[in-house]
């Protein structure tokens, strides 16, 4: 009886540090998560303060006013001259009779439209 008694609190006494250790891994890895789930937040608003301030840049670089100024500056281009402007029906296609026009055939098989203008 007595030996009965003794191997209960043993098993008991081993259950209770078997539960405690357990409960004491479980907590460790709980720790480690929240703290990754924190650094994974923050990440996430410093992310979403950075995309704020990317649209913020990006309306502000895609005024209308602003690219008039960098096309105006940069590219240097000018009003569509008179000559410039032909009418659709002027234009030669393939299957019209490239001999009869003021065009010629390039070494690739294309029809020259309009010739340049030396200036």
């Amino acid at each position: 009886m007595r030996s009965i008694r003794m191997a209960m609190v043993i098993l008991w006494l081993t259950l209770t540090l078997t539960v405690a250790l357990g409960s004491s891994v479980l907590k460790n890895k709980v720790q480690i998560l929240e703290r990754r789930l924190t650094s994974i937040n923050t990440n996430i608003q410093k992310d979403i303060e950075s995309i704020h301030v990317l649209k913020a840049e990006w309306s502000h670089y895609n005024t209308p006013e602003r690219l008039r100024t960098l096309a105006q500056n940069q590219l240097a281009l000018e009003n569509a001259k008179p000559e410039q402007i032909i009418n659709y029906s002027a234009l030669q296609f393939n299957y019209e009779d490239s001999h009869t026009s003021n065009s010629r055939v390039n070494h690739k098989g294309l029809t020259t439209l309009v010739k340049a203008v030396k200036r």
